[in-house]
């Protein structure tokens, strides 16, 4: 794999050292080529877009499809993580007394849209994490008789523990509880396959590991609970036939469509489709490679320069996340943001989150300035 192929088409590298893809990814050269592309027509020749358009977006669910190996049908795009996730819980049909099992330790994109139907007599219950990771036992313990759905993430944001999906859909599967899944800060990073992992309900905002623009998102809803979700936020286009205007009276679309309600962000789907084109040519498993060898770089040489690490080290729960403790935590990101690296300040905490493209002179330059900050 010419790895350098890759990093050309990020040219901030010739100015800064970016390690922040679980905050919020640069763009591309083929991102604004294809945006830029796109903008020129509607300048100069095809100024009504929408019939191509609506093609174009109809690729670009089909590659997502791809991704996730999952049919096209049971995938509509969303604005972010949070819009997704309220499809689900504004569409399934609650009573009181349902139970919702989260756990203590996730965004709030996975926990507000959960605690909202509250004023509807549904109760949230939340498994306590163990410094920094979600025991599957502890998960079987909350389980209550009425525990009708269990939201995680795919990958946590604060220190990069990956969640055993697939482990967890059983237990879920064998109550009879739907299983929800936060996929943004591990989907384009890491593989995924929704029909193997037992997924019924996934979303995902596209700005993190996937690199697309912002409101640019996805949700996944399986065949197994598809026609418990309503579309309670109708829109024409989510109809059958949408273009029969007058037809006011007609069904909902029988895919995913049915939630999509109106006009999307175009120029997102065109920088976000040359994106995902490029991590498939790439392959996601190489991308999964080279981001878990980053990060097993970054973890090898944390532990031995002395630093306390917040990341759990076990193989099956490493992501592109590593986070750990240190004492000037503030300053230190302070000194790396003057020197051009950018990586988060989290909970006290650095956290570093290399993508692809990152290689290990990126790296290296990175633990060349915590050296140097150490010495001051």
């Amino acid at each position: 794999m010419d790895w350098n192929k890759y990093r050309s088409y990020y040219p901030h590298l010739n100015e800064q050292i970016y390690l922040n893809h679980a905050a919020i990814a640069p763009t591309n050269i083929l991102a604004r080529e294809a945006i830029h592309g796109f903008i020129d027509n509607r300048l100069h020749k095809h100024i009504e877009f929408w019939p191509d358009m609506m093609e174009k977006k109809n690729n670009f669910i089909s590659l997502i499809g791809s991704l996730i190996h999952a049919p096209s049908d049971n995938i509509a795009l969303t604005m972010n993580t949070s819009s997704g996730l309220n499809i689900l819980t504004l569409g399934l049909n609650w009573k009181a007394g349902d139970r919702i099992l989260l756990n203590d330790f996730e965004f709030p994109s996975n926990v507000i849209p959960f605690l909202n139907l509250r004023r509807l007599g549904v109760e949230i219950d939340f498994v306590q994490h163990r410094d920094g990771a979600i025991l599957v036992d502890d998960i079987i313990e909350h389980i209550h008789p009425r525990t009708r759905l269990l939201s995680i993430s795919f990958v946590e944001f604060l220190n990069g523990f990956r969640n055993d999906l697939r482990v967890i859909s059983e237990i879920c599967h064998q109550h009879d509880i739907i299983f929800s899944v936060d996929a943004i800060q591990g989907l384009g990073a890491l593989q995924m396959n929704v029909k193997q992992m037992g997924i019924d309900f996934l979303s995902c905002g596209g700005h993190k590991w996937l690199m697309w623009p912002a409101s640019v998102g996805f949700v996944y809803i399986a065949p197994r609970i598809f026609d418990q979700v309503y579309p309670t936020q109708a829109g024409w286009l989510g109809l059958e036939t949408p273009f029969d205007f007058f037809n006011y009276d007609q069904p909902f679309a029988p895919t995913a469509q049915r939630f999509e309600t109106g006009a999307y962000n175009v120029m997102g789907i065109m920088g976000a489709t040359a994106t995902l084109e490029m991590m498939i040519e790439i392959g996601p498993q190489l991308i999964e490679n080279k981001i878990l060898s980053n990060t097993n770089y970054l973890i090898e040489k944390l532990e031995r320069k002395g630093f306390q690490l917040f990341t759990k080290k076990e193989d099956n729960h490493r992501s592109g996340i590593v986070t750990f403790y240190h004492h000037k935590a503030e300053q230190l990101f302070d000194f790396l943001k003057e020197h051009k690296v950018t990586i988060s300040l989290r909970e006290g905490k650095i956290r570093v989150s290399p993508h692809f493209y990152n290689d290990y002179s990126d790296l290296d330059r990175f633990f060349e300035l915590v050296s140097d900050f150490e010495n001051k």
